[in-house]
Order: structure tokens, then sequence, then C-alpha cells
């Protein structure tokens, strides 16, 4: 599938779990990794990179660090572009005191805009590998669905994912209740509703995770859980050994499908497993009539 990964770092703590992550993802599709640091200008640059050249040596990093110069989210992109990269590796937080309880601007901005899709590690989480521990099940990856087109691109390259890493695929839908529309008031009206007859609901719920399943191109395990889609996905992945977690970056309700949705902004701060997420624009990208 991917020909090159290019993984953004800086000289925070989170580097080495970001590069483990990307260099893991790299060695199990055979794919080029470039690790590249954004900075505002390449006068001086080296003195500034020292840290995050010397944080990488601590990790083992291959290869040579790239700098990049521009505004960090716009300078990452670019880098991504010109190395047609397959996917883009950043931590999920940026810096400040606020870090803990958001996604960072940074990661943030890339899962809206990017080109190509974004696996975000979120603080605490590692890569599993191909096989995964030990003590693990056999393991997957998770791919959550709402029924949208962007979503059935998820499960596009989710199954791609699958297969390369030589894991199962779980399709996933978070079927609305009560507890779900509390946790996100603008829920899509394209998922089937909290309330209404059960069997017309879950027959449409049921429907949608087929449907991806089709477009996977790969045999799934589809599951339907009501509750709030984050947390259903989270459950999920823990239960069933999931390396990744794959979803849509979209709005909801009557925003923008560039708007990063709340899933999209939430999950990649609280999971504790790498999230791939696919922007509209990466989606697009990734439709047969773009190739």
């Amino acid at each position: 599938m991917a020909d090159t990964i290019v993984c953004a770092v800086d000289d925070s703590e989170a580097a080495e779990r970001v590069l483990d992550t990307a260099r893991g993802l790299a060695d199990a599709l055979s794919a080029r990794l470039a690790v590249v640091h954004a900075v505002e200008s390449l006068g001086g640059a080296d003195d500034a990179a020292a840290p995050v050249r010397a944080r990488l040596a601590e990790a083992g990093a291959p290869g040579e660090l790239q700098l990049v110069e521009g505004s960090t989210a716009e300078a990452i992109m670019q880098a991504a572009d010109r190395d047609g990269a397959e996917l883009l590796v950043v931590g999920s937080r940026g810096r400040g005191h606020v870090r803990s309880a958001l996604l960072g601007s940074v990661s943030r901005e890339l899962a809206s805009r990017s080109r190509c899709p974004v696996v975000i590690v979120p603080a605490g989480a590692h890569w599993g590998g191909r096989d995964g521990d030990a003590d693990d099940g056999d393991p997957s990856v998770v791919c959550g669905v709402d029924g949208s087109d962007q979503a059935l691109a998820a499960a596009t390259l989710a199954g791609r994912l699958a297969a390369q890493l030589g894991v199962r695929l779980v399709v996933v839908h978070a079927r609305q209740n009560l507890s779900a529309l509390a946790a996100y008031p603008g829920a899509s009206m394209s998922t089937p509703p909290a309330t209404g007859q059960h069997d017309a609901v879950e027959q449409r719920a049921t429907e949608l995770v087929k449907e991806a399943g089709q477009a996977a191109g790969v045999s799934v395990v589809g599951m339907v859980e009501p509750g709030p889609p984050a947390e259903v996905l989270e459950s999920v992945a823990g239960r069933e050994s999931g390396r990744l977690i794959v979803i849509a970056a979209r709005g909801v309700g009557g925003l923008r499908a560039a708007v990063l949705g709340s899933v999209a902004a939430e999950l990649p701060v609280t999971a504790t497993r790498p999230v791939v997420v696919i922007s509209a624009p990466a989606a697009e990208a990734a439709a047969p009539s773009a190739s």
C-alpha cells in the first residue's frame, strides 16, 4: 500500500512514541520512512533542531531528519505532498498547559486538511506491530462507520491496512442512544435515529456495516453497539486487540465536511492506540475517479 510514510516530530517526550509508531508501520507496510521537523525559518535551523536530533538519536531513529520551513501544519502537509506520502504520522497534542485535554492545533489541522490519511498517536499509545503482544488476542484494525461517503472511504482504507498488516478488520457502527445524543447533540441524521421501531433501526445499522464491509474489499467482522462513538470504538478496539482505529474526519449535523467532527477531535486524545483519520480531501483523493 504505502511507498512512503512521513513522520512529523518535535523535541517533546511524545516524539519517541510517534516515531516508534511510524517506524512500526513503515516496517509492516514495507514503506520508506521520512522524518520531518517544521521550523519557522531555515536560517539557523540546525541549532534550533539540535534537541530534536538528540531525542531521535536516543530513540535510534533511522535516516536523516528533514527540516521543512513554514507554519507547522502547512510545512508538514507540503512535505507529505512532496514525498507522495500514503500516511502521515503525528502526535495528538500541542504544547502548553491545555494539551492534556485537547487535540493539538497542528494535529487537528492536519486531520482536517491533509490530502493523505493522518495517523494520530495519543499520549500513552503504542504500536502493537504485526503480531501484537504475546498476551493479546487475534489482532485487528477497527473502523468506525456512520453511513457517510467519507466513512466508506475510511472503510476502504481500513481494508487495505488490515490486508497488508495481516490482521482482521472489524467494522463498527455506534448506534445512537440517549447517551450518544447527550454526548453529540449534533449527531448526523445519516445515522439510524435513537428512537423509532427497534427492528427497523437495527436493520438500518446492520446495512451500514454491510455497505462498509463491501467498500473495504476484505472479509470483515461487523458490529453494531449503542453509545457515544468514541467510547464504543475504544471499547471494541480493546476487546478485539485493535492495533489501529480508522475513522473519517467529518462534521456533524449541518456543519461542513471540512470541519473536524466531534469523534475525530475526541478519539485521538482519549484512545489507547493510534487513530487513523481520513479527511475530506484525503477521501476525495482516494476516490477511483481521482486516480
